[in-house]
């Protein structure tokens, strides 16, 4: 993981990243690491790289190269599967904040057994398992990011602790 780490305590890494490769390498780290169940809410403005993030963590699963992970924000749900776990990839962009259309069937990516990846999950904090994992990528430079990754609860303690190796 070509990343410099910046701080590091038992619930919290923080990382800096210095190009899209390295935020990729990030979020790939992660989907090695992760469980059926892991929950990623992932935070951060509009180029701060949340979709760049998810791709990493496709790889990381084994889903195919030939699968074209993008942002699903018009179809606010991408399910990817090929992998060692199946990827859910959530865009709230478009959401209204606090809103839950309880037609789009959150509660069963959410509780599912694959992992779930939710760009602008800010959106829905109130509706978001305790144990989860929670991504906030802040601009630095052109190309450079501070990633800072928190785990809430046990399960995602755990997969933290997997990732920091």
């Amino acid at each position: 993981m070509p990343v410099v780490f910046t701080c590091e305590k038992a619930d919290l890494l923080e990382v800096k990243t210095r190009s899209e490769r390295e935020t990729m390498s990030l979020g790939e780290s992660l989907g090695r690491v992760a469980k059926a169940g892991t929950v990623v809410g992932l935070r951060g403005e509009l180029g701060s790289g949340k979709t760049r993030f998810v791709q990493g963590m496709a790889r990381g699963l084994g889903i195919p190269e030939r699968e074209a992970v993008t942002s699903p924000t018009f179809s606010l749900i991408h399910e990817y599967v090929g992998g060692r776990l199946p990827l859910y990839h959530i865009d709230l962009y478009r959401m209204k904040e606090g809103e839950l259309d309880p037609e789009l069937g959150l509660d069963e990516y959410l509780e599912g057994q694959g992992v779930c990846a939710l760009e602008w999950a800010e959106k829905i904090e109130g509706f978001l398992p305790e144990d989860r994992m929670d991504v906030t990528l802040s601009i630095e430079g052109p190309k450079s990011r501070r990633i800072v990754l928190r785990a809430l609860g046990p399960m995602h303690r755990e997969v933290l602790e997997r990732l920091k190796g």
